[in-house]
């Protein structure tokens, strides 16, 4: 995938995020229309560059929603997400493991880095 169309997916994902919040604790109109703005003007770039999700994504109208603009971001980064590398790098397990305290050994349940690129 090409640089651009990963750091656009990046924008995309944080437009969702975004999005999430204002729906969530911050339902401000200005929040909600700056991420209708910024997922449009990612839209049309998008467009530009992979002319055929024309069909697949339109624009969102101004007025749309905070939880619509995070489901169609979501949707049109998960169009890339094929391609596009893992955004974290390392990924998590669920286990248990024992640490070397001042006090001696102990033991704790917790997440685990099980993978690290």
């Amino acid at each position: 995938m090409e640089t651009e169309t990963v750091k656009l997916v990046n924008v995309l994902r944080r437009i969702a995020r975004g999005a999430a919040y204002a729906a969530w604790a911050k339902p401000e109109p200005n929040a909600v229309r700056f991420c209708v703005n910024q997922y449009n003007k990612v839209l049309v770039r998008l467009v530009e560059l992979e002319p055929n999700i024309r069909t697949l994504f339109t624009p969102l109208p101004e007025d749309a929603s905070a939880d619509i603009v995070r489901i169609a971001a979501r949707e049109l980064a998960a169009y890339f997400e094929d391609e596009a590398p893992d955004p974290y790098g390392f990924k998590f397990s669920f286990g248990c493991a024992s640490s070397r305290v001042r006090s001696g050994a102990r033991r704790g349940c917790g997440p685990i880095a099980v993978h690290c690129e």
